[in-house]
């Protein structure tokens, strides 16, 4: 036992050390000693004591940890007294079915909103084919002019060559983007507006809906009363130029601010905006100017 310390103030460590009270939390009480002799008297006290790695405990549990691929299922085994190598392992999981697929990425959405998403959702599930074909669904996204951000691959043969599918040629200038703004309703899709800027602010917001939106309501012969519009909640989406403009044109704010935060799965003009990409991507020739 080491004597550097009195005695009575040794026990009086060791007996919290027992009741795994916290290092920072004896140091508190003993401020004159330094969190290294702390951490020698824990030694010393509790044979076998691991120090901390620090920071906060993980909140995923250990049986989901045991779920991230083939050393996730080789640990598990090793927990059963099983000893199996990564071959082995991945032998054992495709003779099961399961197969190695790339993850999907997806909007992160947090636990305050989840519940917001779901109280959303139950209020409307009453709705019905009718009522549904009165909403219009709008939203902006971003279009590469020169394809997907992610990498490019081909198949070569010869080493050292730079044929025309071997390369991906590039644009010169600083935009390669633009932004685009459309929105579906029941009665078909709505013009469009591209965003050279990539950027907009209320006021060019507000054109857009004088002119995409209520050109497009005078094209199918709809009325704002009849229609339900909906967007998500950008900041010029909801600021008071914006919801001035809505009001002056019978449009309830309230119904359409009545969208909930990272929602935007729930919003089926996501996947005409994923056939719009794709249908661009078969393009064998890409566009040189915007």
């Amino acid at each position: 036992m080491t004597r550097t310390l009195p005695y009575d103030v040794q026990y009086s460590i060791k007996s919290l050390l027992l009741r795994n009270t916290l290092l920072c939390s004896i140091k508190k009480m003993y401020p004159t000693i330094g969190m290294a002799n702390l951490s020698k008297y824990r030694r010393d006290f509790l044979e076998g004591a691991q120090a901390s790695t620090g920071g906060r405990s993980s909140k995923v549990s250990t049986a989901t940890q045991y779920l991230d691929g083939l050393r996730g299922a080789q640990e598990y085994l090793r927990s059963t007294n099983i000893s199996m190598s990564l071959s082995g392992a991945e032998k054992l999981l495709n003779g099961m079915g399961f197969k190695a697929k790339r993850k999907n990425k997806t909007n992160f959405v947090s636990a305050a909103n989840k519940k917001f998403r779901l109280v959303w959702a139950r209020r409307r599930r009453q709705l019905t084919v009718s009522d549904w074909r009165k909403w219009v669904f709008s939203g902006k996204t971003r279009v590469n002019i020169g394809g997907s951000d992610s990498e490019s691959f081909y198949w070569s043969d010869v080493p050292g060559t730079n044929r025309p599918h071997q390369v991906r040629p590039q644009v010169q200038g600083s935009g390669y983007e633009v932004m685009f703004w459309c929105y579906i309703s029941g009665d078909g899709p709505g013009y469009g507006t591209s965003i050279i800027d990539e950027t907009i602010d209320s006021h060019e917001y507000v054109e857009i809906l004088k002119t995409s939106l209520m050109q497009t309501l005078e094209y199918y012969g709809k009325q704002v009363k009849n229609i339900r519009f909906q967007q998500d909640k950008a900041t010029p989406h909801k600021s008071n130029i914006t919801k001035a403009w809505f009001s002056q044109n019978g449009f309830s704010v309230d119904e359409i601010l009545d969208w909930p935060p990272q929602n935007s799965d729930l919003n089926p003009i996501e996947r005409i905006r994923g056939d719009l990409k794709h249908h661009l991507d078969t393009y064998p020739i890409g566009p040189a100017t915007k």
